[in-house]
């Protein structure tokens, strides 16, 4: 089916009272909280459904459990306005929810394959009871390619599933910033098999949104490939900055230059083009090779995606030779990694290239000492053993070498004078290109 692009919404069903519906969100991670305190702050009724008991008390305290400052502010708002509660799951909520999203994590991350038994029980708890009014579920969790169909077969086979609509209506968030993303979308896409099945999603976007926004509506399948399609297009954009990079380093080439020669012809352009450790996170990784998962309901390969991993995997390992060449055998050295967050000015360490290159660092005997300032102080980084030491002078104390391992803001305007007075060697790796190389020179210190 052929995706259209239009600016309004054909008023379908505009007796649909939105005001009235009950709208559920199923799952507190950033996606679906960026959807439940957006609507909640356009002042309509959402629940947000958390298996977690803990974090149901925490959300309703108007905290979040991750380091997103807008979000947090919005939330207190609407929790206080009580235009938003938290509740742990039930099959009353479902049942009675008129307007459903999912923002669940929906992949296995060691098999790449979807998780179906949270999708079965969704669509029976959906579709076990009769309705007077349609009820519509929005799937916003990103999807292997033809998952829908799946997921729409799940709810056909329950007892009243025929009262049950399902649209695709993927997510394009940026962490650190979900709020406002989800305020000022860049687009809106919407995947549906009849026209009839997107009516509440129509009506509810023409409430929330200005007709400026561009919507792309298209079959779910379509829906699925954009979502997957766009961050593999960011994974190869930044794979293909990285190679370069590589590449300029090894002849010592003029790096900033480079980048900026090649970003200034419009049709390439500078954003979203900057060197580090290659791309990480919990999206682009994942994306690339949930296009190439053996549960994927073709049998085309996706080079790209392929390709892009295979760049990014390759970048840490040239980086643990370079880092050798200079420092020698890592056996018994210490090394500083300032920043282990996947990206700057976020708590967020999952998917972390710093902490790739941690492993391997430690797998190669080094003792790494790493400092990030968005994560509590004296903790251990969630699923490895790296202590985030309190201060710079700790993490840096008795090193042979600095790694810059994410550009937060207070890592770029560290001073020299901030370093431990016992370094051993003054190295510095800074793929980052955030230190201001020159003052830290004069200092003394020696950037490889």
């Amino acid at each position: 089916m052929k995706a259209f692009v239009k600016r309004r919404f054909s008023p379908y069903n505009d007796n649909l009272m939105l005001s009235r519906s009950q709208i559920i969100v199923v799952g507190a991670g950033y996606v679906g909280l960026a959807t439940a305190v957006y609507l909640a702050h356009k002042q309509l009724h959402v629940t947000v459904i958390e298996k977690d008991s803990n974090l149901v008390d925490l959300l309703s305290c108007g905290l979040l459990h991750f380091s997103e400052p807008i979000l947090e502010k919005h939330l207190k708002q609407v929790v206080k306005k009580k235009y938003l509660t938290v509740q742990v799951p039930t099959k009353e909520l479902y049942q009675h929810a008129d307007i459903i999203f999912i923002a669940i994590d929906s992949a296995n991350r060691s098999t790449w394959e979807m998780k179906h038994s949270a999708f079965k029980q969704i669509a029976e708890w959906v579709g076990s009871v009769p309705r007077k009014k349609r009820a519509t579920i929005v799937l916003k969790s990103t999807n292997i390619i033809g998952f829908a169909d799946k997921f729409a077969q799940y709810i056909t086979n329950t007892p009243h599933g025929n009262r049950v609509s399902l649209v695709v209506a993927p997510e394009f968030l940026r962490e650190g910033i979900a709020f406002d993303d989800t305020k000022k979308p860049w687009r809106l896409v919407i995947g549906r098999k009849a026209k009839k099945d997107a009516t509440a999603l129509r009506k509810l976007y023409k409430q929330i949104y200005p007709d400026k926004i561009p919507i792309i509506e298209t079959d779910m399948k379509s829906a699925e490939l954009i979502k997957l399609a766009s961050n593999t297009y960011l994974a190869n954009r930044l794979a293909f900055i990285h190679e370069i990079a590589d590449y300029a380093r090894i002849d010592s080439l003029d790096l900033p230059s480079i980048q900026k020669g090649i970003g200034l012809d419009p049709r390439i352009g500078t954003d979203y083009f900057e060197t580090g450790l290659g791309f990480g996170g919990s999206c682009l990784p994942k994306d690339c090779r949930l296009m190439n998962s053996k549960e994927r309901t073709h049998s085309f390969v996706f080079e790209s995606a392929r390709s892009a991993m295979t760049i990014n995997d390759r970048l840490l390992n040239n980086l643990m030779l370079h880092i050798k060449k200079h420092i020698g055998s890592l056996h018994k050295k210490r090394i500083a990694l300032l920043g282990v967050a996947f990206k700057a000015e976020v708590d967020d360490t999952r998917g972390s290239r710093a902490i790739d290159l941690a492993n391997l660092m430690t797998e190669a005997g080094a003792t790494v000492q790493c400092f990030d300032p968005m994560i509590e102080k004296g903790i251990f980084i969630q699923e490895t053993k790296l202590q985030n030491t309190p201060t710079i002078q700790d993490a840096t104390e008795g090193v042979s070498l600095i790694v810059i391992g994410c550009p937060h803001e207070a890592i770029k305007t560290i001073q020299p004078r901030t370093i431990s007075k016992k370094i051993r060697t003054r190295f510095i790796s800074d793929y980052f290109n955030c230190l201001p190389k020159a003052k830290w020179e004069k200092a003394g210190f020696t950037f490889i």
